[in-house]
């Protein structure tokens, strides 16, 4: 499966879509520091299954996704796509058809995750699986990022192991093992489980099949009472027939003779609604009056009052007429005013105007008389700064020559002194010789001492490593301890949690208890239920057959507040059609107490002594216990009530029972050790032994903490031994190359010695030369001297006229300025005259306006005043016509009230007429609802005799033909032989009658979980054959692969390191499953030393040799190296390069570098560039 190409989208920093195509051969990812080339590296990991955001250099999977840039928006999705070629077919056998393979991952913000191959969804398990065993992968060998070749080296021998097991093709085999082994966990955990609740229901099969034996009894008694009852209803139905029509005939004469009399009261009724009609019609005819009358007195109170209110708006409108021509007359008088303002303001623009033009001219003066002083001192200024250029000139010059005056004396004195420090240096190397000979002796005996040290190391650390040893095995001792318990407490729990299943669910109990504690548990209803008989009553293991034997069902008795909770849950039985059950108040009490006898205190005891009773309930044991005595066994039992009577029940330990009536029930005791007691008791006893269970692993893990705390300890101080081996040996190293440098340092003194002789020589020669050129030096200062003094008296001259003319400039200057000011403040009085005149003028303007508006208004209130006199005219005469009408419709008013009172009158007369016939009519109805009612109570009785039998029986009698009845059979001998058959029925006892079904369900159950228990053993029995396949497959491969892969390290090694020897060992030579791997390393020219002791390059080189062994040895199709060559120098990069050259030819090889040597190597250049920040993009280069 050789890689093709692989494409990014939003990854990282490849924010466009990003192609890379693979080709065979050689290909190189280069670039700077940061550009993104290892997240290419990340991307094929992450498409190939990686799931941990730290192995991908991040720290939520959501990193992945490209964050934005500057200029470039974040992405929704991330998303990598790989190519595998596979026109060879050797890759996965279902796509074997396929020329290649394409794996598809996305990720989106939301954290929702896509997987495809070839387009087609699947599952992060299938993508892992394809790889497996082929040596490609996120954790394979074919992937070796920055970092690894160290982790290679540094890693503990058991993570080594990993490669070999790639290499070995045994990574499938394992995960398959370890597939096998979780089933096989799963698969012992659920047989245990099966295996208690088989166990269980074998108990419950022995206790209920003497349930079955007692409910096909109690379904014959039932079926004879059903045949009595039926045969009591029919006769009881024929005697109410007969009853019901005799009474029917009574209630015809009676409803004939009431409907006379209700006849006459209905015609009488007539007529009194007609009259009723009448005075209703007075009624309305009277209240239309009233409402007309009331309508005009309103339009009148109307009409009167809008009369006044437009009487007063006219007074308004005649006050407001009046304001508004007296705010006329204030306004016209302002407008006078403001036009003897204006008149004033245009004066005084005039003046500011001339006064302006004056101060102009003088301006225009004063500043040409300023221009031309200033020509005047600019130059001026030109000549006194070339009188001052020169004069700086001749300065400079003396002070050149002052300079070098100065550095000739200087270096006169700096000859003198390196003369004095050439003598005096050259004694103190005299001296410092001497004392680095002295040095060398001591660091030669140091030496020496460090040797002997590092051997006493070496035996120390031999010593701890047996310790090690040891404390290893007795911690391998302790963890198979605490493994057994483990074992015991895991099966324990799958017991307790069994029982507690059957206890919640009230496994083995009546169908009718059953539902009533299910429905307490699941709704929280019968608050008056507190639970079963078995749930507060409790005895010791000697002592359960017992207490089982003598309560029997009552174990099952619902324990209540009162008979009236047990009435409710009974009822609810009932209409649920949930079965039967059995119901005892819980402050019971016996209505007598017999005393017990106790001739024989030594064997006998009472039983409630023996017993444990929850708090609350001592009541219900004594009513069910108060009369038991537990005797040793059956014979003395008898024995007993021989001599005693009849008083009490005996039961044994094995639990015989001799009740007071002298019966003996005895036999198999099997179905006593399926009680709700041995239940309970068996709960408790996993649960104490599940606290011991605990208690001991506890014990064993604080026992195996502190071995491995020793064992830590030892490991430390050996550590401690080694990194003192370790520092010896720098010390050593160290003390050598100080006494290579003592060497050195004694040749390198005496050549100063040589030298500093040489140098004293030359420098006496060279102070004579000085000491003449510095005379030379002086003459020339002197001369210099002269010309600066006169040039400084000319240049002193020409700055005094200066200084002059500059305060003349100032003078004409400052009176510039005046003027100017003065010109600003005439043109700003100017504006503000303007400015008054412009408001003065407008404000005029505004006043004309509102004389106009006054005049207006002035007119509109006229008009108003005239509208409203003609309006108030109108209404007068409007006013008196309705007065008048309204005095027409108050008489009409009066006469209607009168026709009113007459038929009020008549109507009286009629009502008492119909008030004397209804007592009547009243008696007769009463006789004949009471006859009615006599009817409803015979037909109700015969309806809820139909409905009991029809409720109880599913019989209809209504259908029941006559002939089915006896006709010689009396009601009394039926009811005789009901009792006589209901008190048998009684006398059997609480009956579960579902017992039937339950022990047919029961059995099956037992059937099909003995079923299960044989193929969950069956299955155990196969994956532990299919386990030990598995490690034998991996054993071989393993064994196989290693020395084959240690037979390549150990040619690769010294082709590499050009020379030296290098090999692989197992940490446990008899434990190919779990041994670790180890490299020892030997580089030319030194001791043979574990690989961790060597430099950082011998390291690099040493990982690369094992990798390139594993490829010889099981070529990888494709394989990633990011900056592996890092660590090696030039030398080590040729020989690296030609071994890729080599394995080139049947894999393919990416390589991230930056060095030039690889790159020349390479056959394909991508280049990985960020030109704008944050965002990477590809640039390919094939090499020729």
């Amino acid at each position: 499966m050789r890689l093709k190409s692989l494409e990014m989208i939003g990854f990282k920093s490849f924010a466009q879509r990003t192609a890379l195509q693979f080709t065979q051969g050689i290909t190189a990812v280069v670039g700077p520091n940061g550009c993104g080339k290892s997240n290419i590296v990340d991307a094929l990991r992450w498409v190939m299954g990686e799931q941990s955001p730290r192995h991908l250099r991040g720290h939520l999977m959501e990193d992945v996704i490209f964050n934005g840039s500057e200029s470039v928006a974040p992405t929704g999705m991330g998303e990598v796509s790989l190519v595998l070629d596979n026109e060879d077919g050797r890759g996965p056998a279902e796509y074997s058809g396929f020329s290649e393979i394409m794996i598809t991952r996305r990720l989106f913000r939301s954290g929702e995750s896509a997987y495809a191959i070839n387009k087609v969804p699947c599952r992060l398990k299938d993508i892992i699986e394809l790889f497996l065993g082929t040596g490609i992968g996120n954790k394979a060998y074919s992937i070796v990022e920055q970092g690894r070749v160290d982790e290679m080296v540094n890693a503990k021998p058991e993570e080594r192991r990993a490669l070999i097991e790639e290499a070995a093709g045994t990574s499938k085999y394992k995960s398959r093992k370890l597939v096998a082994e979780r089933k096989l966990e799963r698969t012992h955990q659920n047989l245990l489980r099966v295996s208690d609740i088989v166990r269980e229901i074998e108990r419950q099969i022995r206790s209920m099949e003497l349930q079955v034996k007692k409910a096909e009894r109690y379904r014959s008694l039932k079926s004879e009472l059903k045949e009595k009852e039926i045969a009591w209803s029919a006769l009881q139905k024929r005697t109410l027939d007969r009853d019901i029509a005799e009474h029917e005939a009574k209630l015809r004469e009676v409803e004939d003779r009431m409907a006379h009399l209700f006849a006459s009261i209905h015609a009488k009724e007539a007529q009194s609604e007609e009259t009723r009609a009448s005075l209703l019609e007075a009624e309305t005819g009277i209240a239309a009056q009233q409402e007309a009358v009331y309508h005009l007195r309103v339009q009148v109170q109307t009409a009167e009052q809008k009369i006044d209110f437009y009487r007063k708006d006219l007074s308004q409108l005649e006050e407001a007429e009046k304001k508004t021509r007296l705010e006329l007359l204030q306004i016209e008088e302002r407008l006078c005013l403001i036009s003897e303002e204006i008149k004033e303001l245009q004066k005084s623009e005039e003046n500011f105007i001339q006064l302006s033009l004056f101060e102009e001219s003088h301006l225009r003066e004063r500043e040409s008389e300023w221009e031309k002083t200033k020509q005047e001192i600019q130059s001026l200024r030109s000549a006194v700064e070339s009188e001052k250029q020169l004069l700086i000139e001749l300065w400079n010059q003396a002070a050149q020559l002052k300079n070098e005056l100065i550095v000739k004396e200087r270096s006169r004195e700096e000859s003198q002194k390196e003369l004095s420090r050439s003598q005096r240096e050259a004694a103190e190397t005299a001296q410092s010789l001497q004392s680095w000979e002295q040095k060398r002796q001591e660091k030669k005996r140091a030496l020496d001492g460090v040797a002997d040290r590092v051997a006493a190391v070496e035996r120390e650390s031999a010593t701890a490593a047996g310790r090690i040893e040891e404390y290893a095995r007795l911690r391998e001792v302790e963890e198979k301890k605490r493994d057994v318990l483990k074992d015991g407490l895991q099966e324990t729990r799958s017991r307790i949690a069994s029982l507690e299943a059957l206890t919640k669910n009230y496994e083995g109990v009546q169908e009718g208890v059953r539902a009533i504690m299910r429905k307490r548990q699941s709704e929280s209803a019968f608050d008056g239920v507190y639970g079963l008989v078995a749930d507060v009553i409790d005895a010791p293991e000697t002592f359960e057959k017992a207490l089982t034997a003598v309560l029997g069902e009552r174990l099952q008795y619902v324990i209540v507040r009162s008979h009236e909770e047990g009435m409710e849950a009974i009822e609810y039985l009932k209409h649920e059609s949930s079965g039967r059950g059995s119901f005892i108040p819980r402050q019971l009490s016996r209505k007598e107490h017999h005393p017990l006898p106790l001739s024989e205190p030594e064997s006998v005891a009472p039983l409630l002594e023996k017993v444990s009773v929850k708090k609350g309930y001592q009541k219900v044991a004594e009513y069910l216990l108060g009369d038991v005595l537990i005797v040793r066994d059956l014979k003395s039992g008898l024995d007993l009530w021989n001599r005693n009577g009849f008083v009490c029940s005996l039961v044994t330990p094995e639990g015989e029972v001799i009740d007071s009536m002298g019966v003996v029930t005895g036999g198999s005791a099997d179905s006593l050790e399926a009680s709700l007691i041995s239940q309970r008791r068996r709960l408790k006893e996993s649960e104490t032994l599940q606290d011991q269970l605990e208690a001991a692993l506890k014990g064993e893990e604080r026992e195996i903490g502190a071995l491995k705390e020793r064992l830590d300890q030892i490991e430390k101080e050996r550590s401690a031994r080694v990194d003192e081996g370790h520092a010896l040996a720098l010390e050593k190293i160290r003390l050598e190359h100080d006494l290579l440098q003592a060497d050195q340092e004694a040749r390198r003194l005496t050549e100063t010695l040589r030298v500093l002789d040489q140098e004293q020589k030359e420098v006496s020669a060279g102070l004579g030369s000085l000491a003449d050129s510095a005379g030379q030096v002086q003459e020339k200062i002197d001369a210099l001297l002269n010309q600066r003094a006169e040039a400084e008296k000319l240049f002193q001259k020409k700055q005094d006229t200066l200084s002059r003319l500059e305060k003349e400039s100032e003078r004409l200057e400052k009176e510039v300025a005046e003027s100017r000011i003065r010109g600003v403040a005439l043109g700003e009085k100017q504006q503000s005259a303007l400015h008054n005149l412009e408001g003065r003028m407008k404000f005029r303007e505004e006043l004309s306006g509102q004389v106009q508006s006054r005049k207006s208004e002035i007119e509109e209130t006229k008009t108003g005043e005239d509208k409203l006199k003609e309006t108030i005219l109108l209404g007068n005469k409007a006013l008196i016509d309705d007065r008048k009408k309204l005095k027409e419709r108050e008489g009409g008013l009066a006469k209607g009230r009168e026709s009113y009172k007459e038929v009020s009158r008549r109507l009286v007369e009629m009502d008492e007429s119909v008030k004397e016939m209804r007592p009547l009519a009243g008696a007769a109805q009463e006789e004949r609802n009471r006859i009615h009612l006599l009817i409803s109570e015979k037909r109700l009785h015969l309806q809820h005799l139909l409905e009991g039998i029809r409720e109880k029986y599913s019989l209809d009698l209504s259908e029941m033909p006559a002939e089915q009845i006896a006709a010689d059979a009396l009601p009394e001998d039926l009811t005789q032989q009901i009792e006589e058959l209901r008190g048998r029925l009684e006398r059997i006892g609480e009956v579960n009658l579902a017992a039937i079904g339950e022990f047919e369900e029961l059995n099956s159950r037992y059937q099909f979980l003995s079923q299960q228990k044989q193929d969950l053993e069956q299955s155990m029995a196969d994956l532990q054959r299919t386990i030990v396949k598995l490690n034998r497959v991996c054993r071989l491969r393993f064994r196989e692969s290693f020395e084959e892969i240690n037979q390549r390290f150990e040619e690769i090694f010294p082709r590499l390191f050009r020379g030296g020897k290098a090999r692989l060992v197992l940490t446990d030579e008899n434990d190919y499953l779990e041994t670790g791997v180890e490299i020892v390393a030997q580089p030319p020219g030194k001791k043979l030393q574990s690989v961790t002791l060597l430099s950082g390059g011998e390291k690099a080189l040493t990982a690369v040799s094992l990798l390139f062994a594993i490829f010889l040895t099981k070529p990888s199709p494709f394989c990633f190296l990011d900056e592996v060559d890092a660590p090696l120098d030039d030398a080590n990069i040729d020989r690296f390069n030609g071994m890729i050259k080599e394995m080139s030819q049947s894999s393919q090889f990416v390589l991230i570098t930056h060095n030039k040597r690889t790159m020349q190597a390479a056959e394909v250049l991508y280049g990985i560039t960020m030109a704008e920040p944050g965002v990477s993009k590809v640039v390919s280069v094939r090499m020729s």
